[in-house]
């Protein structure tokens, strides 16, 4: 990464933190924002995803299990000679459920009430961001990564990529059909999670094993 690239990176960090931190000063402000009651009422009218894949996208995007397969990861790259990348994703992989829990209490959002959205799944702490979207776009977008930077047999590649960044699309989507979360707070997942995984991403190319 040359120096333009790196300055580049560290400006395109520093408008998207600001933003995010807009985004959430907003969620803690308001009840819901612009477009929240609109856009989940249109989702939860349509039948994609549906409850059994919904369901199954958010079992798999809990902070439990991602943080479970992030640390297998951060010790496949440890004993595959990749330290640089391991010890950052694994830094990554610390900050995440306590920046997340600590911004859900500072935001302190409540969750979609029944008499505005039907809820279709349980909940146990403040709406904003939604951690089923921030925890995988962190470790599964570093995941892609993985697969378009590293020298993976061809076969894994593109399958690996495109499954990752599958979930990772329909994470947003679910937790709103499911009534769990606004659009505004899959916004912030998403958001979040992208603001803690670029600076990482970054050490990476700079610090990192190129093949």
């Amino acid at each position: 990464m040359d120096e333009r690239t790196t300055v580049s990176t560290a400006l395109l960090w520093a408008v998207l933190l600001g933003l995010t931190i807009t985004l959430s000063a907003l969620a803690a402000t308001d009840g819901t924002l612009p477009g929240d009651r609109g856009i989940a009422s249109w989702m939860q009218d349509i039948s994609f995803p549906g409850e059994t894949l919904a369901d199954a996208v958010r079992s798999i995007t809990s902070t439990p299990v991602v943080l479970a397969a992030g640390g297998a990861l951060a010790l496949l790259l440890w004993l595959r000679g990749y330290r640089l990348e391991a010890l950052a994703f694994a830094a990554g992989l610390i900050i995440l459920p306590l920046l997340q829990s600590g911004i859900k209490e500072i935001v302190d959002r409540p969750r979609p009430s029944p008499d505005l959205v039907e809820i279709r799944a349980s909940f146990s702490s403040p709406s904003f961001p939604a951690g089923h979207v921030m925890s995988p776009t962190y470790v599964y977008g570093f995941l892609i990564y993985i697969s378009a930077s590293l020298p993976l047999p061809a076969p894994l590649r593109a399958p690996l990529a495109t499954a990752t960044a599958a979930v990772l699309a329909l994470s947003g989507p679910a937790n709103v059909w499911l009534g769990v979360h606004w659009p505004s707070d899959v916004l912030g997942g998403y958001a979040w999670g992208a603001a803690l995984l670029l600076p990482v991403l970054a050490a990476c190319r700079l610090f990192g094993r190129h093949p």
